[in-house]
């Protein structure tokens, strides 16, 4: 992985974190003006490439927010990493602004069980049909709770702290003492690359149930069911 990328990740928690570029900050630019200004410390590495004796401060045509707000680097590098950090918050903007207009997918569902342990049912009348109950049967309900992958990702960033330490150790033994001290704004971002990987790459399909309890079946149940 290109060190852009953690750099470009690092900026876009500081852009959150010190400027208060949150998501619903962003989703007030829905106009493309984050991608401009992305454009605009993009363009300006380029101008640094061409000319670089002349470190012109002024902002670009594209830039879409007063001149006060355009702050380059001489550092062309560090230019990248804000287009960069840029871009991702546009990209998250424009799929947030998906999901909304889709109708966000709800992560709870009423789900069935005849034992109150296998709630492998989603509709009460096609548990009825199935395990042939009648009224007066008792059967379970439950809130099935989804989760997103990286909720399993928890102190995972810690963990892979202490890997690299023994390694470490492994290999040079009391020499390596300090070695990945990491401090609580690093290890957060470690924890939020491993968060967005987890995100991106997996599919949880299996579901937590809550909030059990106990359904009569009634006549009207067993009618619907048939």
């Amino acid at each position: 992985m290109s060190k852009a990328i953690i750099k470009a990740f690092e900026e876009r928690q500081r852009q959150i974190n010190e400027e208060g570029f949150d998501a619903v900050r962003d989703a007030q630019y829905d106009d493309g003006e984050l991608a401009l200004a992305a454009a605009g410390y993009a363009s300006h590495v380029s101008f640094q490439q061409r000319y670089p004796s002349h470190q012109d401060a002024v902002s670009p045509g594209v830039w879409p927010w007063s001149p006060e707000w355009w702050k380059p680097s001489a550092d062309a590098k560090r230019n990248i990493i804000k287009a960069m950090a840029l871009l991702a918050a546009e990209y998250d903007r424009i799929e947030r602004a998906e999901t909304a207009a889709s109708g966000a997918q709800q992560n709870t569902k009423t789900v069935w069980s005849n034992n109150d342990e296998e709630f492998n049912y989603d509709d009460l009348y096609e548990l009825i049909s199935d395990s042939e109950r009648q009224a007066g049967d008792t059967v379970y309900a439950g809130e099935a709770v989804m989760l997103p992958p990286s909720a399993f990702a928890v102190r995972t960033a810690l963990s892979v702290i202490d890997g690299l330490q023994d390694e470490a150790h492994n290999f040079a033994d009391e020499a390596s003492e300090g070695f990945a001290d990491c401090s609580q704004p690093q290890i957060d971002l470690l924890q939020g690359l491993i968060d967005a990987w987890a995100d991106t790459t997996l599919t949880v399909d299996f579901y937590g149930v809550t909030s059990i309890q106990q359904h009569t079946v009634t006549a009207e149940d067993v009618e619907a069911s048939q």
